[in-house]
């Protein structure tokens, strides 16, 4: 009968999964997909190429796709649908072996219902999904090795559990709770040192492998165990160190209380469950094997608040041991209701509360099940479609990258959306995984850029000796595109750090501003700027101080007269004379959107003079006359008039825009003005005559 149990559950969990087999995948499913296409093609090797993720957030996806070639979200809620199925048979088994039929039953319910994914606050939580298989085999394998006192299952019990703190290094709390398993099994010291072993060597068998085959056995240890062990080990000390990119959206007391209740509000069913179950062992026997089951759930709860914040998908954590001692209570509730007898005051309390209980839960969680084939339908009725709009703007903005760059171009994304990663199909881009602006340029403004300064604080290492240090990515070349995905668009910061001018190419639907360097932008600001980017080199070529050809050149050589003038630039780039003479060069070969770039550079960073911003303001009217933009050009003549209203020229100029435009009422006034503070201006009188001859 056991057995046709064990399928009928198996069933259920994935009948429960059914709801979420549509939806779209999260930031951290998409991150780990670019990484595990670039390990696959070969030009990327984990932990030797990025020292700071764990490997059990790379397993699942590797498996899946040496099944599918390319990423499919479908699929992979169907491997996590049966991966989780598998999980709540070992529970039920465990459950069975313990407490007995009923307990075991209602457990693995409990367990396939609160699993799932997307859960609480809508949740993607993939890793906290992986954790329970291996930590329910080591369990199962404990219990069977009881009966026959086999070493190679203690060892494989060990080896499980291992292998779920590959999966989350945080899982090593549970270590001291599976000891008191093993102690409470009735193993002797040599069990416990063989199940120690175990651990040891499943974190043994990556740590050689990366280090004999790769080269990368401290890129390996870093990413595993000294990256991310702190944090279970000494959370507050971890928090205060940890890069600022994994703490953030740090919350308020008052409002982490209503994120505790908001995301614990459905678990409430199981937690009095839990509280009834913890009773009536407590009253019947209480062993060791209980005592360390407990102890891994009131581990679990304090996984949820390291870090220094709360992360709502933590909850999972606690799903597999609360369902343990939730099937304990709801069974002893339910048989007790059976009883000769009459019923009980535990009963008549018992029952009704349960039954509120799930009633609210049913209530709270009802908007995260959906069984429609769209697969944004979930973040639409959760979100709203404000998030729905998120996620169709970083498909389109991945699009765009595909249009709109080469295949060599390196393209740096900054925010947390490595979505665009996959939507644009590229695998050359230059990208630290979920990373803000600002920790990008915390990392990469350091000589030796990566977490090591974090790990120094820890471990008080001296000068890094026993870790090879990473080099700057951007002392091998500077991005050609960066994208702002989420957070301040911080352009300043990066040109700084890489020598390289960079200009606002689009702001796809006003969002996510896009910025590509500009070579001939960072030549003309290297003689304002001291030039970072050795690339960018003096050219050699006739002394323009002595050289009388700018002069004499044929107006239509419009290319030799800009080289002229950028040598005359370098001489003395803060004379206005120098920079009128580029702005001619540049209006006369036509680059209109260089002159646009340089002039507002030179103004907007204030590297000017005030007078000399104002001659630059009037070149700049100009170039918009030459163009017919003849509105842009009103909005700056009168920006210049502003700062100073007596300017002859200019309101000759803004006399003149106004004629183009039609409008001869205010062009005559404009250029009476002129003649008054200047009787002699031709151009002035010139155009005066010609709005009388048309009246």
């Amino acid at each position: 009968m056991e057995y046709y149990f064990g399928l009928f559950l198996f069933a259920f969990g994935i009948i429960t999964w059914i709801p979420f087999l549509n939806g779209v995948y999260g930031h951290d499913l998409a991150s780990i997909m670019y990484w595990v296409d670039r390990s696959r093609r070969g030009d990327h090797v984990l932990y030797k190429d990025t020292c700071n993720l764990a490997i059990g957030h790379f397993l699942h996806i590797m498996f899946m796709q040496s099944i599918w070639s390319k990423y499919n979200t479908k699929a992979f809620y169907w491997i996590m649908c049966i991966y989780s199925s598998l999980t709540s048979l070992l529970l039920f088994w465990i459950l069975l072996y313990i407490f007995g039929l009923i307990p075991a039953v209602i457990g693995c319910m409990l367990f396939s219902l609160y699993i799932v994914s997307p859960r609480l606050e809508g949740n993607w939580g993939p890793f906290e999904q992986l954790i329970p298989l291996p930590l329910f085999g080591s369990i199962l394998c404990l219990l069977i090795s009881s009966d026959n006192n086999s070493y190679m299952l203690i060892l494989l019990s060990g080896m499980l559990l291992g292998y779920a703190i590959l999966i989350k290094q945080v899982a090593a709390l549970y270590v001291p709770g599976f000891f008191l398993m093993v102690a409470g099994t009735g193993h002797s010291l040599s069990y416990h040192l063989a199940f120690f072993s175990g651990i040891i060597l499943a974190n043994l068998i990556p740590l050689l492998y990366y280090g004999m085959r790769h080269n990368a056995f401290w890129g390996y240890l870093i990413s595993t165990w000294l990256f991310q062990l702190p944090s279970a080990i000494n959370s507050g000390k971890y928090s205060k160190f940890y890069p600022k990119v994994v703490v953030r959206n740090q919350k308020e007391k008052k409002d982490r209380k209503q994120i505790l209740f908001n995301n614990s509000r459905s678990l409430f069913p199981l937690l009095f469950l839990s509280v009834i179950g913890l009773m009536v062992i407590f009253r019947s026997h209480f062993t060791l094997l209980h005592f360390g089951l407990f102890l891994c759930l009131g581990l679990s709860v304090f996984n949820m608040f390291m870090r220094g914040t709360l992360f709502p998908h933590y909850w999972l954590n606690m799903v597999p041991w609360l369902a343990i001692f939730a099937g304990i209570g709801l069974s002893e509730i339910i048989q007790s209701s059976f009883r000769v007898g009459h019923p009980t005051l535990f009963t008549l309390i018992g029952i009704p509360v349960v039954i509120l209980l799930f009633i609210d839960a049913v209530r709270v969680d009802k908007k995260y099940y959906t069984l429609s084939k769209d697969p944004y339908q979930f973040l639409r009725k959760v979100y709203g479609q404000g998030l729905v709009n998120g996620y169709k703007l970083w498909s389109e903005i991945g699009r765009y990258i595909k249009r709109t760059t080469k295949e060599d171009d390196k393209i740096l994304i900054c925010g947390w959306a490595p979505h665009i990663l996959l939507y644009s199909d590229r695998t050359h881009f230059t990208i630290e995984n979920n990373l803000y602006t600002e920790d990008y340029l915390d990392i990469y403004n350091q000589e030796n850029p990566t977490y090591l300064e974090f790990l120094n604080r820890i471990y008080k290492f001296k000068s890094f000796k026993i870790i090879k240090q990473r080099e700057n990515v951007f002392h091998n070349g500077y991005p050609e595109i960066i994208v702002f995905a989420e957070g301040k668009a911080d352009i300043d910061g990066f040109e700084k750090l890489t020598g390289i001018k960079y200009s606002f190419e689009i702001s796809i639907c006003g969002l996510m501003p896009i910025f590509r360097a500009d070579l001939e932008l960072t030549e003309l600001m290297a003689c304002f700027e001291k030039p970072k980017n050795r690339s960018i080199q003096k050219r050699e070529g006739r002394d323009p101080t002595k050289d009388k050809f700018l002069d004499s050149a044929d107006p239509q050589d419009w290319d030799t007269a800009l080289e002229i003038s950028k040598q005359l630039l370098v001489t003395d780039p803060y004379k206005i004379e120098h920079l009128l003479t580029l702005g001619e060069c540049l209006i006369g070969s036509g680059n209109y959107k260089l002159l646009f770039r340089f002039y507002n550079r030179l103004i907007d960073k204030k590297l000017v003079s005030i007078g000399t911003r104002l001659e630059l303001l009037g070149k700049l009217g100009e170039a918009y006359c030459y163009q017919d933009k003849f509105k842009e050009a009103e909005e700056t003549f009168k920006d210049i008039l502003k700062l100073k209203p007596d300017n002859p020229t200019v309101l000759n100029n803004l006399g003149f825009v106004y004629s183009r435009q039609g409008n001869n009422g205010k062009a005559s006034i404009c250029f009476r003005k002129a003649l008054e503070l200047d009787p002699y201006n031709e151009d002035a009188t010139a155009n005066l005559e010609q709005i009388k001859a048309m009246c």
